[in-house]
């Protein structure tokens, strides 16, 4: 995954994802998967509805206004799953983006040279990655014990 993102190496993936992907993935967690909801949008449509350069730059003049709560945590009583797939693009994208304005080396995404397609295509493999690992549980990689999310997973 690290490769597919353009990171030289897990760890530099791994401090990338604390900075930036984390609070999204936590927040999509709780959106979605927390409430059981399994359902993948379809992949052809998702990239078209995201329309990513669009709606990164809306959530980053949220932001420059100071709208963070408009931002960060929209109405969402109305959300299908494409909605909670672009909620966590758009918000890793535009948050990389926006760090990188104010010269934030943690800014990574931003120095790819990707098109939109791509980005967003590369973004929701990442996100289907986070999903799959959080279903699995991390898990002790000398025992391969499970940690307790597969059980809050089946309970739901």
């Amino acid at each position: 995954m690290a490769r597919r993102l353009g990171f030289d190496s897990a760890d530099a993936l791994e401090r990338w994802e604390g900075e930036i992907v984390l609070d999204h993935f936590a927040n999509f967690i709780c959106d979605y998967l927390a409430l059981g909801y399994t359902v993948e949008p379809d992949r052809a449509k998702l990239v078209a509805y995201i329309d990513l350069d669009r709606a990164v730059d809306a959530r980053i003049q949220m932001l420059e206004e100071r709208r963070f709560e408009t931002a960060l945590d929209p109405d969402k009583c109305e959300w299908t799953a494409r909605d909670h797939y672009k909620q966590f693009v758009v918000g890793v994208v535009a948050d990389d983006r926006w760090l990188a304005n104010y010269g934030l080396e943690v800014a990574e995404l931003c120095k790819r040279g990707w098109t939109a397609r791509e980005t967003t295509i590369k973004l929701v493999k990442f996100l289907d990655f986070l999903i799959q690992e959080w279903v699995e549980g991390s898990g002790d990689s000398s025992n391969r014990e499970k940690t307790g999310q597969v059980q809050v997973w089946r309970v739901l």
